[in-house]
C-alpha cells in the first residue's frame, strides 16, 4: 500500500484539474444528503442545515492495476492532497461557505474519486410570516463553483433517468423531484420537510462567453402547530373572549376597571412575546399580530365603555336631561329591547306605580324616616324651629302639625322623582353596556 501511495502521488499536481486536454470539462455529480434541520432564526432570516457534499468525478491520474499492487482496489487518500472542486454555497449567510473540514478521500482503482464532506450551513432564507404560526416557508441553497466555469467545470445529479428537462425563462433547466437525499434524515421537532426539489440552472451572462452552472435545492418546510396552538394562540384567544363578560358584570361591581386592564396587560405580555419571534419586517403583518392588535383596540374600547357606566352610575343626583333620556332610553333602548322594569309593557309599570301609590306613606311613617336619617341643613333649621314652637307653647304645636301636613304630597313627588332618576341612571347604564356588548 505504501508503494501504491508513493506511484500515485509522486508526481500529482493538485493544482491542476484532472483532465487530459486543457479543453475537457470535468463532471462533477453533485448532491446534498440532509442530515437535519437544526434551526430556522425567523429574526435573522437564516435556516441552519447539518448534511454531506457528495462529490464523485474521474481523475485519470489516480488510477492503478490492482493486479500489481496486491489486489488493492480502493485507497483512502488525505483531500489536502488532491485537486478537489471548489464547489461553496452561494446564498451563505454568516460562516465558511465552502467545505473546511479536512477529511480522507475515496479513490477507487478505475480512476472514480468520493469526497464526502460533512458541512454545517446558515443559508439565507426569506421568512414569511403572514399565516404564523400556520405558515410554510420556501428556501433554497445554491451551490456552484466559485472558480471554474461551465466550460470547466460541469454539475450534474448523480441519477440521470430521474431528471426532467425543462425550460424557464428561455434556459434550460433540470429538475429533479428528490434532489436532496433524506435517506438518514433526523425529523426536526419544530418543522416538517415536505419537499427537496433540486434543479441545475445553465445561464449564461453578458460579461462571459461560457455557462454558469449552479444545482439549487428548494426546501418546502412546514411550521408544526401544535406547539405554538397550545402555548400561543388557545390563552389569546381564551384571554381575549373575557372581555365580553365585563358587560355582564353589573354596574355596582368595582372588578369592571380592573378585569379589563388585567385582559389588556395580559394581551401586551404576548404581543410582546410574538414581537420577539417574528422578523422587524414593515412588509407583512402576521394574522395573530392583527388579532392581538384588534383585541386590544377592543378591550381599550371595553375600558371606556366601563369608565362611562360607572360614570353615569355613581354620578350625581341632578335629574337626568331630557335629550340623554331621548337618546339612550327612547331611541337606543328601543333597539336593544331595554324597558323600563324587566321587560315589563306599559300596562304592567302603569299597575307597578298604582301599587306605589297605595303604598305612600302617611305622616308619622314620613317623619319617622326624616328623623332616622341624618340631618341635612334643611332639617337642621327645621328642627330649630320646632325647639321655637315648643318653647313657645301647646298652640304653635298645633299649628305646626298642620302645616307639616299640608307639605306630605310635596315629599312623595320628590321621593317618586329620586326614584325615577335612579331608573334613568340604570336604563342609560344598561343600554351603554349592552351596546358595547354588541360591538364587541
Amino acid at each position: 500500500m505504501n508503494r501504491l501511495f508513493e506511484d500515485l502521488l509522486r508526481q500529482y499536481n493538485k493544482l491542476a484539474r484532472p483532465v487530459k486536454a486543457p479543453n475537457d470539462t470535468v463532471k462533477i455529480q453533485f448532491k446534498f444528503k440532509l442530515l437535519q434541520l437544526l434551526d430556522v432564526h425567523e429574526k435573522e432570516q437564516v435556516i441552519t442545515t447539518n448534511g454531506w457534499l457528495v462529490h464523485k468525478w474521474h481523475d485519470y491520474r489516480l488510477s492503478w492495476n490492482p493486479k500489481e499492487y496486491g489486489n488493492i482496489t480502493l485507497m483512502h487518500i488525505p483531500s489536502e492532497l488532491l485537486w478537489l472542486p471548489d464547489i461553496i454555497l452561494y446564498n451563505n449567510a454568516h460562516g465558511s461557505p465552502a467545505v473546511t473540514t479536512q477529511i480522507k478521500v475515496d479513490v477507487h482503482f478505475n480512476g472514480d474519486v468520493l469526497w464526502e464532506p460533512p458541512v454545517i450551513y446558515n443559508s439565507l432564507c426569506k421568512i414569511d410570516i403572514e399565516w404564523f404560526p400556520y405558515d410554510e416557508q420556501y428556501c433554497d441553497m445554491k451551490f456552484g463553483s466559485w472558480t471554474f466555469g461551465g466550460d470547466d467545470l460541469d454539475l450534474v445529479h448523480p441519477v440521470t433517468d430521474v431528471v426532467i428537462k425543462e425550460l424557464k425563462n428561455n434556459e434550460p433547466v433540470w429538475k429533479v423531484v428528490l434532489g436532496i437525499d433524506i435517506s438518514e434524515y433526523q425529523e426536526s421537532v419544530e418543522w416538517d420537510l415536505l419537499s427537496v426539489v433540486g434543479t441545475r440552472h445553465e445561464k449564461r451572462y453578458p460579461c462571459c462567453d461560457y455557462p454558469s452552472i449552479d444545482i439549487t435545492y428548494y426546501l418546502n418546510i412546514r411550521r408544526k402547530k401544535l406547539f405554538y396552538t397550545i402555548n400561543l394562540m388557545t390563552p389569546c384567544v381564551g384571554i381575549a373572549a373575557l372581555t365580553a363578560f365585563v358587560f355582564y358584570l353589573p354596574a355596582e361591581s368595582h372588578n369592571k376597571i380592573q378585569l379589563c386592564i388585567s385582559v389588556l396587560v395580559a394581551l401586551t405580555v404576548f404581543f410582546l412575546l410574538l414581537i420577539e419571534i417574528i422578523p422587524p419586517t414593515s412588509l407583512v403583518t402576521p394574522l395573530i399580530g392583527k388579532y392581538l392588535i384588534f383585541t386590544m383596540i377592543l378591550v381599550t374600547f371595553s375600558i371606556a365603555t366601563t369608565v362611562i357606566v360607572q360614570g353615569v352610575h355613581y354620578g350625581d343626583d341632578q335629574p337626568m336631561s331630557k335629550l340623554t333620556r331621548k337618546i339612550f332610553i327612547k331611541f337606543l333602548g328601543r333597539y336593544l329591547l331595554i324597558y323600563r322594569g324587566p321587560g315589563m309593557p306599559k300596562f304592567r309599570r302603569a299597575a307597578r306605580y298604582q301599587k306605589k301609590r297605595n303604598r305612600l306613606p302617611n305622616a308619622f311613617e314620613v317623619l319617622d324616616r326624616h328623623l332616622k336619617s341624618p340631618p341635612t341643613k334643611r332639617q337642621k333649621i327645621e328642627m330649630e324651629e320646632k325647639k321655637r314652637i315648643l318653647e313657645a307653647g301647646p298652640t304653635m304645636m298645633l299649628i305646626r302639625s298642620l302645616t307639616q301636613g299640608a307639605s306630605l304630597p310635596l315629599l312623595q313627588k320628590e321621593n317618586l322623582r329620586n326614584e325615577a332618576n335612579e331608573e334613568n341612571k340604570s336604563l342609560v347604564s344598561k343600554a351603554i353596556e349592552q351596546a358595547g356588548s354588541n360591538i364587541h
